[in-house]
């Protein structure tokens, strides 16, 4: 199986997965799990190319043009953030994102305010 296959297959059907929802738990202190995802990441890349486990992995992720797992997490965040806070007001989605917005002004714990540490 080629490089391109192989690599297209883990973007598929690895990176796909490991991705889901990453915006809502990528910022979670209590989820360890995104270090287990790197290691998975940076060995994949290491195997495909057949280098050494101590080749450093930035130059394995520039060879394909990613960055680390992490920083597309949070970019998926930024993402995700900046689409509900242009959510129309009227709908059921503006209207708990108001309610968020309402809850971190009067200073309780929420959703919007662990995104925005």
């Amino acid at each position: 199986m080629g490089i391109k296959l192989r690599y297209d297959l883990f973007n598929t059907l690895v990176h796909s997965i490991v991705s889901y929802a990453c915006e809502v738990w990528v910022d979670s202190k209590k989820i360890k799990g995104i270090e287990g995802i790197e290691i998975v990441y940076q060995g994949f890349f290491k195997s495909l190319l057949e280098a050494q486990k101590t080749t450093c992995t930035s130059i394995m992720l520039a060879k394909f043009g990613k960055f680390p797992f992490e920083h597309f997490a949070w970019g998926q965040l930024l993402l995700y953030y900046n689409c509900v806070g242009m959510l129309f007001k009227d709908r059921i989605l503006g209207k708990a994102w108001e309610a968020q917005l309402t809850m971190l002004v009067v200073g309780k714990k929420c959703w919007a305010g662990s995104m925005k540490k």
